[in-house]
C-alpha cells in the first residue's frame, strides 16, 4: 500500500503536515476529513515508510506506543483504531512506521503478526505475550505485561550505564594523561638527558612506550570493541554458538549469578502474565522458552513443559532440570498446593528483580576501589616516569 506526504488544515486554520499509508490520495482526503482536517496538498513518499527490518525505537517511545493501545482497548475500541489514530509529529518515522502498520491490520493482519514484522522495534518476547493476549480474549492485559517488562528492562540498563559511566571517565581521562605527558612534557626532558649522556630509567622507556603505543595503534583500542561487538553480535545468530556463549556466561564467577537473576526474573514476570492471562500451563511454558534471553535457562524451561507434557508436576520438572534455584522451585511447588501460581511467581519476580538490582549495585561499589587504586598505581607510574629523568639530569648538572 502507498505512503503520501500530506498537508492538511483544521478548521481552525492550522496547518499540519504528515505522513499516512493509505490505499489513494482520495482515501487519504477522506481519512483526514473524518479528523476534521481538509487536505491541500498530497504527494506520493515511495520512502517515508521505514523498512521494517531498519526501524527504531527508544524504550520510552516504545511504551508510549504500547499505553495508546492499551488504553484504547481498556475503553472497548479496537487496535486498529488505536494504530490509526496514533499520532507523535516529534517522531515522523515512527508515525509512518505506526500507519504501516494499521495498513497491515485493515488487510487482516493480527497484532502480534504485525509486531513481529518490525524485529528491530519489538523482540521475540513481546511478540510472544501479544499473541499470547490475542489467543486468551486478554490482549490489554497482555499490553500491559509487555509494557511492565519494557519499563523493567529499560531501567535496568539505565541503572548499569549510570553504574558504568565513572569508570569510564577515568579510563578516558588516564589514557588523555598518557598521551599528553608523552607527547609534550617528557621529549624536553629526554633530550637534555640524550645532550648530558644519560641513560634513561627504565620506568620512563616503559612508559614512552606505552604512549607511542598509544599514539600509533590507540585506533585500533578505539575500533577493536566496536569490531569484536558487531562480530560476537553476528556470531550470536547461529543457534549452537548463542547456546555455548549463554552456557559460559553463567558459568562466569561474578556476572554469572547476576545474568542468571536477570533471565530468572524475566521468565518469572512473562510466565506469570501468561498464566494471568489463562493460557494453558503446557502452552504458557512453550511461549515462556524465549523469556528468559538466556538460551541455556530456555533449554531448561523447554525441559519443564517436556516433563508437564508427560504428567510431572511443575516443580518436579523444574527442580530435574538443575537449571533453577531452590527458590524458584519452591515457588512452583507453593503455588501449585495453593492454586495461586501468578502470585507467587510475581513474589519470585520482585525478589530476582531485587537481587539483580543489588548485584549490580554491589558489582559496581566493589570495582569502584578497585579502579580508584588502579588509577592511584598508574598515576604513580606516570609521575615515576616524568620525575626520575628529571632527577637523574639534576644530578648530571651537578656532576
Amino acid at each position: 500500500m502507498p505512503a503520501f506526504a500530506f498537508t492538511a488544515r483544521s478548521a481552525a486554520g492550522r496547518t499540519r503536515k504528515g505522513l499516512r499509508v493509505v490505499a489513494s490520495e482520495a482515501a487519504l482526503a477522506r481519512e483526514l476529513a473524518g479528523e476534521g482536517l481538509f487536505l491541500i496538498q498530497a504527494s506520493p513518499a515511495a520512502r517515508a515508510v521505514p523498512d521494517p527490518a531498519k526501524a527504531r525505537l527508544g524504550a520510552k517511545d516504545l511504551a508510549q506506543l504500547l499505553l495508546h493501545l492499551a488504553a484504547y482497548l481498556e475503553v472497548g475500541l479496537s487496535p486498529l483504531a488505536a494504530l490509526r489514530d496514533y499520532r507523535n509529529p516529534e517522531r515522523p518515522r515512527l508515525e509512518a512506521a505506526v500507519a504501516d502498520m494499521a495498513a497491515r491490520m485493515a488487510e487482516g493482519a493480527s497484532l502480534s503478526r504485525i509486531m513481529a514484522a518490525y524485529p528491530a522495534l519489538f523482540q521475540p518476547v513481546h511478540v510472544g505475550m501479544i499473541q499470547a493476549g490475542e489467543a486468551s480474549g486478554r490482549l490489554d492485559q497482555a499490553l500491559r505485561a509487555v509494557i511492565k517488562l519494557v519499563e523493567w528492562d529499560d531501567g535496568f540498563r539505565v541503572q548499569v550505564r549510570k553504574a558504568a559511566t565513572y569508570p569510564l571517565i577515568l579510563l578516558v581521562l588516564l589514557g588523555a594523561i598518557v598521551l599528553l605527558v608523552s607527547a609534550f612534557s617528557l621529549p624536553p626532558v629526554l633530550k637534555l638527558l640524550e645532550d648530558l649522556g644519560i641513560p634513561l630509567p627504565t620506568v620512563t622507556r616503559v612508559f614512552l612506550a606505552v604512549g607511542h603505543g598509544l599514539h600509533r595503534y590507540g585506533w585500533l583500542l578505539l575500533a577493536a570493541p566496536s569490531a569484536a561487538w558487531f562480530a560476537v553480535t553476528l556470531a550470536l545468530r547461529r543457534p549452537g554458538f548463542r547456546l555455548a556463549w549463554d552456557s559460559a556466561l553463567l558459568r562466569l564467577p561474578v556476572a554469572g549469578p547476576l545474568v542468571s537473576r536477570m533471565a530468572l526474573a524475566r521468565f518469572a514476570h512473562f510466565f506469570a502474565a501468561q498464566v494471568r492471562a489463562g493460557i494453558p500451563m503446557v502452552e504458557a511454558l512453550r511461549l515462556s522458552e524465549g523469556a528468559t534471553g538466556n538460551a541455556r535457562l530456555g533449554l531448561g524451561v523447554r525441559a519443564v513443559r517436556l516433563g508437564v507434557e508427560q504428567g510431572g508436576g511443575l516443580a518436579a520438572s523444574a527442580a530435574r532440570t538443575g537449571q533453577f534455584p531452590q527458590l524458584v522451585i519452591r515457588m512452583l511447588a507453593l503455588g501449585e498446593e495453593t492454586g495461586k501460581l501468578e502470585e507467587t511467581l510475581e513474589k519470585a519476580a520482585a525478589r530476582f528483580d531485587a537481587e539483580a538490582e543489588e548485584g549490580v549495585r554491589m558489582t559496581f561499589q566493589v570495582l569502584d576501589p578497585l579502579i580508584k587504586i588502579l588509577m592511584a598505581c598508574l598515576l604513580v607510574f606516570v609521575a615515576a616516569a616524568v620525575l626520575m629523568p628529571l632527577y637523574m639530569m639534576i644530578g648530571g648538572l651537578n656532576e
